[in-house]
């Protein structure tokens, strides 16, 4: 790894998603009461797909011949 991918790695284990927010959007999807620990399931994986998404959008990035911060279109692009 290169010492930006060093840091971008960093950052990434140090953030999280709320828990209590992750829970109320799970409680107004399903409509439903839900656990505290569905809470920090669905926060885990919503850091995962995070996380793959803007390694996809740097890869979009390195084929464009861009540079420097992630732009809207690299991330539509690493979605599709």
């Amino acid at each position: 790894f290169n010492e930006e991918q060093i840091q971008r790695y960093e950052v990434y284990r140090r953030s999280t998603l709320p828990k209590a927010a992750m829970k109320r959007l799970v409680q107004s999807i399903l409509n439903q009461s839900v656990s505290n620990s569905m809470g920090i399931v669905v926060g885990g994986f919503s850091k995962i797909f995070l996380g793959e998404i803007v390694e996809k959008a740097r890869d979009v990035m390195e084929d464009w011949g861009d540079e420097g911060a992630i732009r809207p279109e690299h991330l539509r692009e690493a979605y599709r």
